[in-house]
C-alpha cells in the first residue's frame, strides 16, 4: 500500500527552499554602500607640466658682489731737479766725433775750440781754416786739386767722395813755430758706396812760404 506525505511537509520544504534561494540572491548583490575613502581610488599624479605651473617658482639665489677693496695709490716720487748736462769732453786728434747733420756742427766746432787754447789772430785763423777746407774738400772729390798740382803730385783718387761738408775746424800752430799750422778737421761725406758717415777725422798742415800759405805733407 502506497503512502503519500502529508501535505504540511511539502510545505515546510517548500518554505525551506525559498529561503535558501532568497539568501543566494542577497549574496549575489553588488554593494550599493558608498565606496569610503579607504576604498576610493588613488589619484594619478598630475602631468609634469601642470605641476610646474602650479608650483611657484623658486626664490632665485643672488650672489652679492663685494666692492673690490680700495688700495692706496703710491705715492709718485718727486722728479729730482734737472741738471744740466755735462759737456762732452775735448775730441782728442784721430778720434771720429759724430754729429747730428749739420745741426751737430756748431757742437763739434765747441768742441774742438776747446781741445787746446787759441795761439792765433782770430781774422788769420778764419783765414787759415777756410784754406785748409778747399783743400780737404779737393783732396776728397778731385774737385780744385789743380790748384795746387805740388801737393797732389802722385796722390790720384781712385773713389772720390760726395756731398763732402767740413763740420768745424781749427787752425793752431805747429811744434810752437810761426810759419807752420795745423788744421784740424771733422767733415761729412758718403763714399763710393754710397754710405755717408759724418764726424771723419782729418787735418792739413800749411807751411809759411813767400808770404803765402801753402800745403805740405
Amino acid at each position: 500500500m502506497t503512502t503519500h506525505p502529508a501535505p504540511h511537509r511539502r510545505l515546510l520544504l517548500t518554505g525551506l527552499f525559498l529561503a535558501l534561494a532568497g539568501t543566494l540572491l542577497l549574496l549575489d548583490r553588488p554593494d550599493d554602500r558608498p565606496r569610503t575613502a579607504a576604498t576610493a581610488q588613488p589619484a594619478l599624479p598630475a602631468p609634469v607640466a601642470d605641476q610646474a605651473a602650479e608650483s611657484p617658482p623658486a626664490p632665485a639665489t643672488t650672489t652679492s658682489v663685494q666692492p673690490p677693496a680700495r688700495t692706496t695709490a703710491p705715492r709718485k716720487a718727486t722728479p729730482a731737479p734737472r741738471t744740466p748736462a755735462a759737456e762732452p769732453e775735448a775730441v782728442p786728434s784721430g778720434l771720429s766725433v759724430s754729429g747730428d747733420g749739420p745741426g751737430g756742427d756748431y757742437a763739434i766746432q765747441r768742441l774742438l775750440d776747446r781741445t787746446t787754447p787759441a795761439d792765433l789772430p782770430p781774422v788769420l785763423e778764419r783765414r787759415l781754416v777756410a784754406l785748409a777746407t778747399r783743400i780737404w774738400i779737393a783732396e776728397t772729390t778731385g774737385t780744385g786739386r789743380e790748384n795746387w798740382p805740388a801737393y797732389f803730385t802722385g796722390t790720384d783718387l781712385r773713389a772720390p767722395y760726395r756731398d763732402v761738408r767740413v763740420q768745424a775746424a781749427i787752425a793752431r800752430r805747429a811744434d810752437d813755430r810761426d810759419d807752420q799750422v795745423l788744421v784740424r778737421l771733422v767733415w761729412a761725406g758718403a763714399g763710393a758706396l754710397g754710405d755717408f758717415q759724418d764726424g771723419r777725422p782729418a787735418q792739413v798742415r800749411l807751411v809759411l812760404h813767400h808770404n803765402e800759405w801753402e800745403p805740405i805733407r
